[in-house]
C-alpha cells in the first residue's frame, strides 16, 4: 500500500480529486475483458492491481511524482490509453499507476507540418484537425483512439507508412522525464523551445524511447513531443455508418482504393516494388484475407458462416494486392497515378476486383474492436521490417508452426498474414496475427509466443519484438549477439534501482518464471535474481 504520508505528498501535488487509491478505482484499471492479448497467461500471471493511480497535468507534475517514486522507492508506471492490454498495466504489488489522459495539449503547426501533442491526446482529434488545415499522420492497426505518443514509442506504423514513412522518422522534438525524475530534451528542443526538427547537436537519442518497437515505458516517461505531418489531399471524407459499423466515405476523385487479384506470391511482390519505383499510392499491402469475412459479416456468426467455406487451397491460391491511391496535388496527379498503376498491374496478370469506395482503418476510423469479433482475443505475434524479398519469409513459416496450437489458435487454413511495402519499396514489412477464444484452455498460445521465438532463432530470421513480448535470455544471446547485455546496461545506468514499470524489459522472462505451464518450454539458462 502507499503510505498516508506519501498519498498527501501526491495530492499536494495534483490536488485530492486526480489520486486515489480506492480499490474500486485502482481494480478499474486492471486488464479488462476484451481485446489485446485477454485471457492469455500473461494476463492472468503479470497484470495487477495498482496501489494507487494520479492524474498529472503537466511535465513538472510528472517529474514531482517521479522523484517521490525514485526516493521512497516506489515502483510506477505510465498509461495513457491502456490499449496494449496487460502489457500497459503494473506487474508488481502496490505500484503507482500515473494515469496520462488530462495531459491532453494540442498545438497545429500549420506552416512547417508538425503538430505538438501530450500523451493524453489521442489520434482522432490531431486527424480531424490536420486534415482541416491540409495534412495528415499515420494511425496505427489499434485504432484512432490509441494515444499518439504511446503508439509512436511502441510501434507506429500502418499500411500508410508506404508513403509517409516509419515512426521514428516521425519523433520530432520530444521531453522525456526520465527514471529519476530528471528532464531530457531531444531534437532541436535540446537547445531551444521551438521543436521542429528530430535531430539535435550530439547523438540522436531517439533510440532510448523506442529501439525498434517500444519498451513499455522503463526508460521513462514522454511528455511532450511534435510529430511530423505530411500534405494530404483537400476533399473532405465524410464519416458514415452508426457505430460500431462506421467508415469514411472517399471521394472517388481524389482517395481511391482497389484490390486486384494476381497469379503467384511473386507477381504479389513485384507489384509492391514497382509500384515504390514509380513513387505512386498511399499504400500497397496485402492483408489477411480472414479479414475480407471480417468486412462482410455483421455478427460473429456470420463470420464463421463465411470463413467456414474456406480451405488450404483456396486460401493457398488466393493473391491480393490493396493499393490506396491519393491525388495529393490535383485531380491530374490522381489520374495519372491510376494509369501508372494499370500499367504496372496488367503484365504481372492484376486484375481489378470491386472495392468499397470507403476506409474503417488507416485513414481516421477505429475498427479495432471488429478485429476480435471472432473470437474474443487478439495478438501481432511478430513484426519483421526488412527488405520486401526477406519480409515476407516469415509467414509460411509461422502458419506451418500454427497448425500444432489449432486449436485453441483460430484456424485460419494456413494463412501467411499481412504483408506491404513500407517507404516506398525500399522495406517490406511482415505481421503475423493470431487469434483465441479466452474461455477456451490459452496456455498453448502462451507457448507458441516462445515457440515462434525458438523458431525465429532456429532460421536465423529476424524480428522487432526483442524485450517486450519474449524472452530476453532466451533470444538476447542469439541477436547482436548478447543483445540483451547491452539493452540491461542500458536499463541500470538510466534506471538503477528498476523503478519504471518493472520487471520491464525482463517482463517475460518473469513470465516463464511464474506461469507452471510455460516450465517445460524454458531450455535456455537465465539468472537466478530476476526481478521479482
Amino acid at each position: 500500500m502507499i503510505s498516508k504520508e506519501v498519498y498527501r505528498i501526491l495530492e499536494s501535488i495534483v490536488g485530492p480529486e486526480y489520486v486515489s487509491d480506492d480499490p474500486v478505482i485502482c481494480e478499474g484499471y486492471r486488464s479488462g475483458p476484451g481485446g489485446y492479448e485477454n485471457g492469455l497467461g500473461y494476463e492472468r500471471v503479470m497484470t495487477l492491481v495498482p496501489g494507487c493511480v494520479i492524474m498529472p497535468r503537466t511535465t513538472e507534475e510528472v517529474q514531482r511524482i517521479v522523484k517521490v517514486c525514485y526516493r521512497r522507492d516506489i515502483p510506477y508506471v505510465p498509461y495513457s490509453t491502456g490499449f496494449y492490454g496487460p502489457r500497459s498495466h503494473p506487474h508488481v504489488e502496490d505500484a503507482l499507476l500515473i494515469d496520462l489522459k488530462r495531459m491532453n495539449d494540442f498545438v497545429l503547426d500549420e506552416k512547417h507540418f508538425y503538430v505538438e501533442v501530450g500523451p493524453g491526446m489521442v489520434y482522432s482529434p490531431i486527424q480531424e484537425e490536420c486534415m482541416n488545415h491540409g495534412a495528415y499522420v499515420v494511425i496505427g492497426g489499434g485504432g484512432a483512439q490509441a494515444s499518439a505518443i504511446a503508439n509512436l514509442i511502441g510501434d507506429g506504423w500502418s499500411p500508410l507508412s508506404h508513403r509517409i514513412g516509419l515512426p521514428h522518422r516521425r519523433i520530432l522534438g520530444t521531453e522525456v522525464v526520465m527514471p529519476d525524475g530528471e528532464l531530457l530534451r531531444l531534437g532541436s528542443l535540446a537547445t531551444d523551445d521551438d521543436p521542429f526538427w528530430g535531430e539535435s547537436p550530439g547523438p540522436d537519442l531517439r533510440g532510448l524511447l523506442r529501439g525498434y518497437t517500444g519498451l513499455r515505458g522503463c526508460l521513462g516517461i514522454v511528455t511532450r513531443m511534435a510529430i511530423k505531418t505530411l500534405p494530404f489531399q483537400p476533399e473532405r471524407l465524410e464519416p458514415t455508418g452508426v457505430s460500431p459499423d462506421t467508415a469514411l466515405a472517399l471521394p472517388q476523385n481524389r482517395v481511391k482504393w482497389i484490390n486486384f487479384t494476381v497469379p503467384s506470391k511473386e507477381a504479389q511482390v513485384k507489384a509492391m516494388r514497382e509500384i515504390g519505383h514509380a513513387e505512386i499510392a498511399g499504400a500497397v499491402t496485402k492483408v489477411p484475407l480472414f479479414w475480407r469475412a471480417i468486412a462482410k459479416a455483421e455478427c460473429k456468426e456470420e463470420f464463421w458462416d463465411i470463413w467456414g467455406q474456406e480451405t488450404e487451397e483456396s486460401i493457398a491460391n488466393f493473391f491480393i494486392v490493396r493499393v490506396l491511391l491519393i491525388g495529393f496535388t490535383s485531380e491530374e496527379q490522381m489520374a495519372y497515378d491510376e494509369k501508372v498503376l494499370m500499367d504496372i498491374m496488367e503484365p504481372l496478370g492484376g486484375i481489378a476486383r470491386r472495392t468499397k469506395p470507403s476506409d474503417e482503418s488507416w485513414i481516421k476510423n477505429a475498427d479495432s474492436a471488429g478485429m476480435w469479433l471472432m473470437c474474443g482475443g487478439y495478438v501481432s505475434l511478430d513484426y519483421v521490417i526488412e527488405t520486401l524479398t526477406q519480409s515476407i519469409e516469415h509467414g509460411p513459416t509461422y502458419a506451418d508452426l500454427k497448425k500444432k496450437y489449432t486449436p485453441p489458435l483460430m484456424p485460419d487454413y494456413g494463412d501467411p498474414g499481412w504483408f506491404q511495402s513500407f517507404e516506398l519499396g525500399h522495406q517490406g514489412y511482415s505481421e503475423f496475427l493470431i487469434y483465441w477464444d479466452p474461455d477456451d484452455d490459452t496456455d498453448p498460445v502462451d507457448r507458441f509466443y516462445v515457440d515462434t521465438s525458438k523458431m525465429n532463432i532456429k532460421n536465423r530470421f529476424y524480428t522487432s519484438l526483442l524485450g517486450p513480448h519474449q524472452p530476453l535470455y532466451l533470444t538476447g544471446p542469439k541477436y547482436g549477439p548478447n543483445y540483451h547485455e547491452f539493452l540491461l546496461k542500458v536499463k541500470d545506468e538510466f534506471d538503477p534501482k528498476w523503478m519504471s514499470h518493472p520487471p520491464v524489459p525482463l517482463a517475460h522472462d518473469v513470465f516463464v518464471e511464474r506461469a507452471p505451464w510455460m516450465h517445460a518450454m524454458k531450455d535456455w539458462e537465465s539468472p537466478d535474481d530476476l526481478p521479482k
